[in-house]
């Protein structure tokens, strides 16, 4: 068994088999949970389950028959069947998660993919970047954070809202958008899934509603953030407390979407969310400092060696607050710089 699975939601038009490839000489396995109706091909698969309906309740029920083997694994990959990506970038994107030990993540959109989230397109500046967001289009789960979650693949049909709701099941630092692997979206989005929706008379968007009232989500669905992130260079950037900071941070965002196939207003849009997040939101006023930010990505990825700057250069006295109310580990601040 190797250590890592992709566990594909397949119907007869999928494009699975152009990840598994060559599927020996790679650093995963590979299961399919199929809404066909035909036998599908699947030469060297795992599993394959047979379950009608759409993704994520299907899937659900997938884990349910399967999570004695499904839980052997160390991280486990939920891709669409229209995604087009290279067997080696799949076992790179698992090598990423686990240098970085993550929680959840996604490849990133090639810019000539259906999009509907500038996030999620390639940022071509970054390698990682740390974020608030995995589209459920393509997320792949550590296999403890998918045994916390994996309830709420069956509470909506369409999955919206969910990829709202995961990553706040998790922290800051465990969550990322890997713009080293890219995946290609071929088909428009939306597609037959939907139709589950349309037969049900349960609109996708109000599924999201539900969902976002069920955990006190109030954040607009495209409100996303990325708070810092590892540069092509090997260099850190991160939202922190000054100028600065949020300067550096919006000159790589621009810089890496520059020649992204997005209009004015998703530009604007994407770009102000960081800038209105950073000055504390709707309130005005942020629950806490932005220097916190690199703080926490210090704490959480030490193991890496990573160092994200500017923790606490803006507020005196910070690092010793940190220590003394957060207990935070001995040696912390040789990663924090408080």
């Amino acid at each position: 068994m190797k250590p890592y699975l992709a566990l594909f939601r397949a119907g007869p038009k999928s494009l699975h088999l152009h990840a598994v490839e060559n599927i020996g000489a790679q650093e995963f396995d590979y299961a399919l949970s199929y809404f066909g109706d035909d036998v599908p091909p699947a030469d060297g698969a795992v599993f394959v389950h047979y379950q009608k309906g759409p993704k994520w309740p299907g899937l659900s029920r997938t884990l349910a028959a399967h999570w004695d083997t499904i839980q052997q694994y160390e991280y486990v990959w939920f891709p669409d069947d229209d995604l087009l990506c290279p067997p080696d970038q799949v076992s790179r994107m698992f090598s990423i998660c686990k240098q970085f030990k993550l929680d959840l993540a996604q490849p990133a959109l090639t810019h000539d993919s259906y999009f509907t989230h500038v996030a999620t397109l390639q940022h071509k500046q970054f390698s990682v970047r740390f974020a608030n967001f995995v589209e459920i289009m393509a997320p792949v789960f550590s296999v403890g954070f998918l045994a916390r979650v994996s309830n709420t693949f069956s509470e909506n049909l369409s999955g919206y809202g969910l990829d709202a709701l995961w990553p706040r099941l998790s922290k800051l630092g465990k969550v990322a958008m890997i713009d080293d692997v890219t995946i290609k979206h071929t088909r428009p989005v939306g597609g037959d899934n939907y139709t589950f929706n349309h037969d049900a008379g349960v609109p996708a968007w109000m599924e999201d509603w539900f969902c976002s009232a069920s955990y006190f989500i109030e954040s607009p669905s495209d409100h996303h953030i990325m708070f810092g992130g590892v540069l092509q260079s090997g260099n850190t950037v991160a939202m922190g407390g000054g100028l600065q900071d949020i300067n550096s941070l919006l000159r790589e965002l621009i810089a890496s979407i520059s020649a992204a196939p997005v209009s004015p207003f998703q530009l604007t849009r994407y770009l102000s969310n960081h800038l209105t997040f950073w000055r504390g939101g709707d309130y005005g006023s942020p629950r806490y400092t932005r220097d916190l930010i690199p703080a926490v990505l210090n704490r959480e990825l030490a193991h890496t060696g990573l160092k994200f700057s500017c923790v606490g250069e803006n507020v005196p006295g910070l690092g010793a607050a940190l220590r003394q109310n957060t207990r935070l580990p001995d040696g912390f601040g040789e990663f924090g710089g408080l």
